[in-house]
């Protein structure tokens, strides 16, 4: 007689593989974050080339590049390098993630298996020089895609955050040969910020190399309006999916 195997979701764990889950349940904690954030006003028509479809661009065209610096979190220790855009969904204001860089594993898995982030390894820096707080991005290691550079100033506002909640695109191929995706959901993600310290200042990036594997260029830099730095903490809940790409 076959005998059947005894791996279920009853006692499965909680993602791939099941027998030895790669990251665990959400919520995830972060603890003295440090980012730059510089955002910037970009080309709508390249914008949109990129943004699904059931989200509008906010106007003007705005685009943010962040770099972050994790020293602790229930994931390990990484860094982390975005490229967002301002956006709405059904006229709420949120921020679309069109592009994450990461430096660990585990970061990455979990990202892109829960919360659809389109996180891929990379070479990541965070360094403060003078009076000087940059990043970096390499990918692969000695090709520089993206830099910012922030010179904090002024105090800005502290407590907790209000920034617009983040949304991505869970887009997961099918495992047929012309099947659908099996996947496209636009999901918006819980996050609980609390800022200890914040500052504005002057900003400034640049994407030094075209890559047609990783085009983080393809966004043109019209002018800066924004340059920031801040200290923070964070709880990374679950998503919801608020929609889907036809």
């Amino acid at each position: 007689m076959a005998k059947h195997g005894r791996l279920n979701l009853g006692n499965a764990g909680y993602s791939m593989p099941a027998d030895a889950a790669a990251y665990q349940r959400p919520p995830f904690y972060y603890r003295n974050t440090r980012s730059i954030a510089v955002a910037f006003e970009t080309d709508a028509e390249a914008a949109l080339e990129a943004l699904p479809a059931p989200l509008t661009l906010s106007d003007p065209a705005t685009a943010v590049l962040s770099f972050y610096e994790y020293p602790w979190t229930t994931f390990g220790p990484y860094n982390e390098a975005i490229l967002s855009l301002l956006v709405e969904h059904k006229g709420r204001p949120m921020t679309y993630i069109m592009h994450i860089a990461v430096t660990t594993e585990p970061p990455m898995l979990a990202g892109r298996e829960i919360w659809g982030f389109p996180k891929k390894l990379a070479q990541i820096e965070f360094k403060s020089e003078r009076d000087m707080i940059y990043g970096t991005l390499e990918r692969p290691a000695g090709v520089r895609l993206a830099s910012a550079i922030v010179r904090p100033e002024r105090p800005a506002d502290n407590g907790h955050s209000t920034a617009r909640p983040p949304v991505s695109l869970r887009l997961i191929p099918s495992a047929e040969e012309n099947g659908r995706p099996s996947c496209a959901e636009l999901i918006e993600t819980t996050t609980e910020v609390k800022v200890i310290e914040a500052w504005t200042g002057i900003g400034s990036i640049a994407f030094a190399e075209g890559s047609r594997l990783d085009p983080w260029n393809r966004l043109p830099v019209k002018r800066v309006i924004q340059a920031s730095y801040a200290v923070s903490e964070m709880t990374l809940g679950f998503g919801k999916v608020i929609d889907h790409l036809e």
